[in-house]
């Protein structure tokens, strides 16, 4: 049986949907009653996995969240729902998930994006070496975070890359970019 990675890019829709339905601190709670509704993160997951579902028996989800203190509560309650709504909603029989609060990311502009590009071009290079197909959830957090997440995903041999515009309302997966670095610049990265 083949597992499927997931990279998910976080954003703080969670806690802006919670406090827009009076849920409060009880984000856990809140993503479970309704994940659709609650996050666009559980929204994009949900609808991928329902439409590969054969896909999703076994998965492995690192979620990548800012280093600021929103960031990490959105994080950190998704990591908790992500598992339990995925057994719920498409049957996953084996699942685990992550929280990488990713340095410097939400603070520094540069280096946190730098530093996401990293986090998710290792984490997409070890999931294809256990042989997960391997793909970005790239709805969260703020446009140059998903750009830099997907590129680096793409670079590291990602299966692809998912995404939901709010005025699409259904997965929309990216198509892959022909991207292979010029051998000058691949010099150059490793000092030579």
């Amino acid at each position: 049986m083949v597992g499927v990675f997931l990279g998910v890019t976080v954003g703080t829709s969670l806690l802006a949907n919670a406090a827009r339905d009076g849920a409060g601190d009880r984000l856990v709670e809140y993503a479970l009653t309704n994940p659709e509704r609650a996050s666009a993160e559980l929204n994009t997951v949900v609808k991928f996995a329902r439409r590969y579902q054969a896909l999703f028996r076994d998965v492995y989800a690192v979620l990548y969240a800012t280093d600021t203190e929103e960031g990490t509560r959105a994080g950190a309650a998704l990591r908790e729902a992500l598992c339990e709504v995925l057994k719920r909603e498409v049957r996953t029989a084996e699942c685990s998930a992550e929280l990488k609060v990713v340095p410097g990311l939400g603070v520094d502009f540069h280096e946190g994006l730098l530093q996401l590009a990293r986090a998710v071009g290792n984490d997409v290079k070890r999931a294809r070496r256990d042989g997960r197909l391997t793909y970005v959830v790239a709805t969260g957090g703020f446009k140059p975070e998903s750009t830099f997440a997907v590129i680096a995903a793409y670079l590291a041999g990602a299966h692809g890359a998912v995404y939901i515009h709010e005025t699409f309302k259904e997965v929309v997966e990216l198509p892959m970019l022909p991207l292979q670095l010029r051998q000058v610049l691949a010099r150059f990265a490793r000092g030579e």
